[in-house]
């Protein structure tokens, strides 16, 4: 079968062309020729159409064969090029191939033609099979090379020496050099120097076994911070004839060391607080006691200064004692300030330029899909306050409603107004004095939680989000502001419905002080009312019975709460009052309390304690207790509260919270 070929002649003679038509027909190819006789004529024949070969006259009238074989040399094309010519001698044929020209037949010796073609063609197969095999290895040397300048990660070529021999952009960057001055530096002195025994101990056991081995370590790099890397090392060439060399992948690991030094200093900060916890505790605790010892010394100082008189000698003596022991008071006062138990000095404001500011903060962090708005009333009430706490809270209320939000997207809205609280709420709400308040609250339309988590979200430490996200201790934070300010803090959830927390603080009045309930002012001094002490500390009870016969009211003392039971249960009516210790062996006061509540319900109970917190006042308020006091200021504060609450039914508010007595 004939082998068909597109085949240009280049041409002066018609009669020549034809003959080179059948030569080749007869030579077991299919022809289709061309004949061009001009340069004109080629270019445009090499733009129309794909040849499979050139078959170029070397003298013609119009051009010459090297100018045909230039021409086709600029194309670039991988096909034959032969010289069919009666008048080409044995050196001008050899300077034609030299020039390029695949072979060359004389007309004389047409018979050679169609084996010379069928050679060439196969030859030309093989140099375009090799060109496009040289094209696919520069692409892929191309690709590999672009692959290895600009990898994410440094790449280097390290000689059994440890001299660097080659590097990539990455590399240079991260050992903070120019690539063209690494050449010969030994790569060990860009190690941390506390790490260089390190590096040479890895760099040697790589040269010894060859495989892949990982090393993490610190660079030194000139004029820049130390960066933390990981190496991947792997021996190249072998340990024998060879010269090794090693090769190096550095990954730049400094985010991941700065979030596990991040993750320690948070460890350490939760270990901090929890440390903090334990020594709120531990005041608390101690308080009591101290504040036992503060009171009675306070009290019998004063009462020595009276007894003695100013001017006798002992009188400075005792002004000094009673001076240490008002600021040993204030020291308890300042730890269980530290702690969150008593509470702060605020400033008399309005909560909106918290709000404000608060807002515009959130707006400028939360996401796009975020939704903030604010609902903020007209007439708002002012309130004593820390700002900054205040916008602590309601920033830790709104990141927690952005956590909650499913996805990210949602709503989030922040309330402000005045709200009139009724005994009853006030009651649920752990004990507000029943008034107006300021009402700020924090809402989302995020996951929504159940009961069992509502029950425990002001828990140190409780909390629902993964580990890393979330220390727990965020709304038990803003619990303890919220209380240290005389509020309440309430929560409002259902699943999948979204949550809304209420914070309640009591308003100030035009004076800056938190309003208070009216009660009926009287004097201190007492008209003969029996009065029933109970303290198991012998100190205490002395002072407070040499304190209260002063004031002119009949006292009884015990120092076991079961004898004063016993008292009144055998003389119900022979009590006007009872004053109690809240911490002592047997019965506490509020188990006393109960007690005298079942024996004599009209009989006023007040309590008296040196650490006065959230649960004693509920405890207190439930078993029917009239007032509490707190042991500190037992000197100052009994004579007048005990008037207080002889002189009628208007209620005594707790000590140490808005409106205490």
């Amino acid at each position: 079968m004939s082998m068909p070929v597109n085949i240009l002649v280049v041409e002066d003679s018609e009669d020549d062309a034809r003959l080179v038509a059948r030569v080749l027909s007869r030579g077991g190819f299919a022809p289709t020729c061309r004949r061009v006789q001009s340069l004109a004529a080629l270019q445009e024949a090499f733009d129309q159409q794909r040849w499979d070969a050139v078959l170029s006259d070397f003298r013609m009238p119009q051009f010459s064969g090297i100018e045909a074989l230039q021409a086709f040399r600029s194309r670039d094309l991988d096909i034959p090029f032969i010289f069919v010519s009666g008048t080409i001698g044995e050196e001008i044929a050899v300077e034609a191939m030299k020039a390029g020209a695949s072979d060359y037949v004389m007309k004389q010796n047409l018979a050679r033609l169609a084996p010379v073609l069928k050679r060439e063609l196969a030859q030309a197969v093989i140099r375009a099979e090799h060109r496009q095999a040289q094209r696919d290895l520069e692409l892929s040397r191309d690709r590999y090379m672009d692959l290895y300048e600009l990898a994410p990660v440094g790449y280097l070529t390290l000689a059994a020496d440890g001299r660097i021999e080659q590097l990539n952009l990455n590399g240079a960057d991260m050992l903070g050099l120019r690539r063209d001055a690494s050449a010969g530096l030994q790569f060990a002195d860009f190690v941390n120097p506390v790490e260089r025994e390190r590096w040479t101990a890895h760099f040697e056991r790589v040269l010894q076994d060859g495989a892949r081995q990982r090393l993490e370590l610190a660079l030194h790099r000139p004029d820049a911070d130390a960066l933390h890397v990981q190496l991947d090392c792997m021996r190249v060439g072998g340990l024998g004839a060879e010269t090794p060399s090693i090769r190096v992948a550095i990954t730049d690991i400094h985010e991941r060391k700065e979030a596990e030094s991040e993750l320690i200093r948070y460890e350490a900060q939760l270990r901090h607080s929890q440390k903090m916890e334990s020594i709120g505790t531990l005041a608390g605790g101690i308080a009591h006691d101290f504040n036992n010892i503060v009171g009675a010394i306070l009290g019998n100082s004063a009462l020595a200064l009276e007894a003695v008189g100013a001017d006798h000698p002992a009188g400075a003596l005792l002004r000094e004692v009673h001076k240490a022991s008002l600021r040993a008071r204030m020291l308890v006062r300042q730890i269980l300030t530290f702690s969150r138990r008593e509470p702060q000095e605020l400033q008399t404001q309005s909560l909106r330029p918290v709000v404000d500011e608060t807002h515009q903060l959130l707006r400028a962090t939360l996401p796009a899909g975020v939704e903030l708005q604010t609902r903020i009333a007209d007439d708002l009430p002012q309130v004593q306050a820390d700002a900054t706490q205040v916008q602590q809270v309601l920033m830790n209320l709104c990141t927690n409603a952005w956590h909650a939000l499913r996805g990210g997207v949602g709503r989030i809205c922040i309330g402000l107004d005045g709200v009139e609280l009724d005994p009853a709420t006030c009651q649920r709400l752990g004990g507000l004095h029943p008034g107006r308040h300021a009402h700020l609250w924090v809402s989302d339309d995020g996951a929504g939680m159940d009961n069992a988590t509502r029950e425990r979200i002001f828990e140190p430490f409780f909390t629902t989000k993964p580990v890393g996200q979330g220390t727990g201790l965020g709304l038990s934070v803003a619990h303890g502001i919220v209380v240290a300010h005389h509020g309440a803090i309430a929560v409002e959830s259902e699943p999948g419905v979204g949550t809304t927390l209420h914070l309640y603080l009591p308003v100030a009045d035009t004076a800056g002080a938190v309003a208070r309930a009216p009660h009926v002012q009287q004097a201190s001094a007492g008209h003969g009312e029996r009065v029933f002490y109970v303290d198991d500390d012998e100190t205490m009870v002395i002072m407070v019975e040499r304190l209260l016969a002063r004031a002119g009211y009949r006292v009884r003392t015990f120092n076991e709460a079961a004898l004063a039971i016993a008292q009144v249960r055998e003389h119900p009516q022979e009590v006007d009052l009872l004053v109690t210790d809240y911490n002592m062996p047997g019965n506490s006061g509020i188990e006393l309390a109960r007690e005298l509540a079942r024996i004599r319900p009209d009989l006023p109970v007040v309590l008296s304690s040196g650490y006065i917190t959230d649960e004693l006042r509920a405890e207190a308020r439930a078993v029917g207790v009239r007032g509490l006091l707190e042991k500190e200021n037992t000197f100052e504060e009994l004579g007048a509260l005990i008037a207080r609450i002889l002189a009628g039914p208007a209620d005594v508010l707790r000590a140490g919270e808005p409106g205490a007595a």
